[in-house]
């Protein structure tokens, strides 16, 4: 419950709305700023791809030149495969005139590479490396810890040699470890420890792979495969040592030799990585933008209203005291509002004292009533009173007692009446009591060995319900005080009570007698005026002999509908 109540705040109700009329535009800036920095981060991969590439850019061309003299020396060294000597001499006098390379030979298809710089011939048929290459010819770089002729770590630049389309062998040129070492790009320190390497297609390190420090920066077997099928990119991986670090690939000759750049991953030059900050921008703005419309609300709005809601509370609560005016800087639309209320609650305070005046003066003219009502009564009473004291008929001495029991019960109710405050649903039962009181009254010289019990309880009876009951309940005292009697002369009792059950009012008068129940009289004026009574408010009347803790009495017990309650609880 507490939920809906929350959801149903205008405050609440506007963040829902301002949130979906900001989301296309969120949701735009967003993708918007993702896509850029998508574009930085691949300027950023880009940049760091070119920065490797031109750290071998000595070593490529070195290759590079080394792959081409082994194509321009094929056609050369097809015219000398026949002489041995020749050919070995030929060889000899290109690698002095260029002074780069370390050895330069012929491997034949059957793997002895019989034309050499220097030396002798070498065998290579047992050679499984050299088989494969053989079966699959191909121009490729390869590199050899200790060269077959030269000793010294080598890269070789190795290119298939055919005669009339026919294989016949590879021309191999070595380039020393140490001819490298002198071109080579030293490591770049202000940007994090990194070091470069040249890879082939089959991802066998060239350069670098005599430095134990440096084969720890590589990448292991699953993030190397990764890089060269990228060919030119960037990937974050562990090396041989296990360390997190930032790896580069640029392909520098396709297809054949690569550079590998490995990098620290915490000092690179640039973020590589996605700026969460600039994507969280437009969430912060949202956020900013809610709490903005949300101040204002409070500001200009809430709380003006909050205090019109205070003030009317207070006054349908009861406080009829003059509304504070909001002040002149609240907005006109709330200020007209609060002058409605105002002039609003000056009429409804107006109309109030108006029919509390009325109901005063009506309230005084009814007490009057019955005040006159009970004068007139009284006098009744008093001239039954002197007509009796002329009569001499024991029989009608006791019918005018009779009457003039009724007529001074009749007063009682209209004294009662004028002396009420208030005769309304709650006080019906002081009502009867009062009643009661009067009638014992005016009743005690003849019940003074009388014993009265009673229980009144708080019930609902409507106005026109209450003057009827009452007269019943007069009638009904009367009879019992007139034939209340006590057993073999012992102490009269009248129990009276009034009970609320079950959506009924109760009403019961009870006396003891001490004649056997089926000598009392059944029938009466009094009996007859009760069931008119009990007709006129729709009421269930039971007159007749009752025993109570072993005591012979009679009662008249009525039932009457209550009235529901028709004034529901303030919150």
């Amino acid at each position: 419950m507490a939920v809906f109540e929350f959801n149903d705040k205008l405050a609440t109700r506007l963040a829902i709305l301002m949130t979906l009329a900001l989301a296309p535009l969120g949701a735009i800036s967003i993708y918007s700023e993702y896509q850029s920095l998508r574009e930085q981060a691949r300027s950023d991969d880009a940049m760091l791809v070119s920065r490797t590439a031109d750290a071998v850019a000595g070593q490529r061309g070195l290759l590079e030149s080394a792959m081409l003299s082994a194509h321009r020396l094929t056609p050369l060294l097809l015219d000398r495969l026949d002489d041995t000597a020749a050919c070995s001499g030929f060889l000899r006098e290109f690698v002095d005139a260029t002074g780069l390379y370390a050895f330069a030979g012929f491997i034949a298809r059957d793997g002895v590479m019989r034309c050499v710089s220097q030396g002798d011939e070498v065998d290579f048929r047992d050679s499984p490396t050299l088989q494969a290459d053989m079966e699959n010819p191909r121009s490729f770089f390869s590199f050899q810890p200790s060269g077959a002729i030269t000793g010294r770590p080598v890269v070789l630049a190795n290119r298939p040699v055919y005669d009339d389309g026919d294989f016949v062998g590879y021309v191999s040129i070595s380039i020393s470890r140490h001819t490298f070492t002198l071109i080579g790009t030293e490591p770049d320190q202000q940007t994090g420890l990194r070091m470069t390497y040249l890879v082939n297609a089959s991802g066998d390190t060239l350069t670098s792979a005599d430095n134990a420090d440096s084969v720890d920066m590589l990448p292991d077997g699953g993030t190397l495969n990764s890089l060269l099928d990228v060919r030119n990119g960037v990937l974050r991986g562990i090396s041989e040592n296990g360390e997190s670090r930032t790896f580069t690939i640029a392909e520098v000759i396709p297809g054949q030799l690569y550079a590998l750049g490995s990098w620290s991953s915490d000092q690179l030059p640039f973020a590589a990585a996605m700026n969460l900050w600039r994507l969280s921008f437009p969430v912060l703005m949202w956020f900013a933008s809610l709490a903005v419309v949300m101040f204002a609300v409070d500001y200009m709005v809430v709380r003006h209203l909050k205090r019109l809601n205070s003030q009317l509370r207070r006054f349908a609560l009861g406080n009829r005291a003059e509304f504070q005016r909001l002040p002149d800087e609240a907005p006109t639309e709330l200020r007209e509002i609060d002058s409605t209320f105002s002039k609003m609650a000056l009429l409804i305070r107006r109309d109030e004292r108006e029919r509390e005046e009325a109901l005063a003066e009506k309230t005084i003219l009814l007490k009057e009533i019955h005040h006159r009502v009970k004068n007139n009564l009284q006098l009744i009473g008093s001239i039954l009173n002197l007509q009796m004291r002329r009569l001499h008929d024991p029989d009608a001495r006791q019918i005018l007692q009779g009457v003039q029991a009724r007529v001074r019960s009749l007063a009682t109710i209209h004294r009662t009446l004028y002396e009420q405050d208030r005769i309304a649903e709650r006080y019906a039962a002081s009502f009867f009591d009062s009643i009661l009181q009067e009638t014992l009254s005016l009743a005690k010289a003849d019940a003074a060995d009388l014993t009265v019990t009673k229980q009144f309880e708080s019930v609902d009876l409507a106005h026109d319900k209450i003057i009827p009951a009452s007269l019943l309940f007069a009638e009904a005292l009367t009879n019992a005080l007139k034939y209340a009697s006590g057993p073999q002369g012992g102490t009269s009792q009248l129990d009276i009570s009034l009970r609320s059950k079950g959506g009924f009012a109760e009403l019961s008068v009870w006396n003891s007698v001490s004649e056997p129940l089926e000598q009392l009289p059944g029938d009466g004026l009094g009996r007859e005026l009760m069931t008119a009574f009990a007709l006129q408010i729709h009421g269930d009347i039971e007159i007749g002999p009752s025993v109570r803790n072993g005591c012979d009495g009679w009662q008249v017990c009525l039932r009457v509908a209550e009235q529901a309650p028709q004034t529901a609880a303030l919150p």
